[in-house]
């Protein structure tokens, strides 16, 4: 589905941006216009996306649409569950969540790898806890090995 940046601002309230994604919340859903800055290509990005989901499954993304400027740029459009009620997770909880699914942490912080993946970029701004004290991913930079 093709969005208008016009219609972009309709998806929901425009939330907290980062590097690559500028966000808008709706009810349960986050969406994400991504940029591709971090990734560079759509396909290295769909590629991210389908690990994200096989690692975090409870923060699993969906592929919305796209939207950009015809003729110039093409940004994807994701969807994600919003995990309300919660706050950044400290370090602690973030090496101990990740220990428990199987990663050994990494030289630098928020680096973390398994048998297949390296994470990174799993720090306090892309890691909430709920209410319930539940760890959530919601963002992180991987690549398989």
């Amino acid at each position: 589905m093709w969005i208008t940046m016009d219609d972009v601002l309709d998806l929901g309230v425009p939330g907290p941006s980062g590097n690559e994604n500028d966000t808008y919340v709706s009810n349960d859903i986050i969406y994400k216009v991504n940029n591709l800055f971090n990734t560079g290509s759509i396909l290295r990005l769909l590629d991210r996306i389908i690990w994200h989901n096989n690692l975090f499954y409870e923060t699993s993304y969906n592929l919305y649409g796209f939207t950009g400027f015809e003729g110039r740029t093409i940004m994807p459009v994701l969807q994600q569950r919003l995990v309300k009620d919660a706050v950044p997770a400290t370090t602690v909880e973030i090496e101990t969540y990740m220990a428990a699914i199987g990663f050994t942490k990494q030289k630098g912080e928020g680096r973390y790898t398994n048998a297949e993946y390296e994470v990174w970029d799993v720090v306090p701004r892309n890691v909430l806890r709920d209410k319930d004290g539940d760890i959530y991913v919601i963002d992180a930079e991987m690549k398989r090995l």
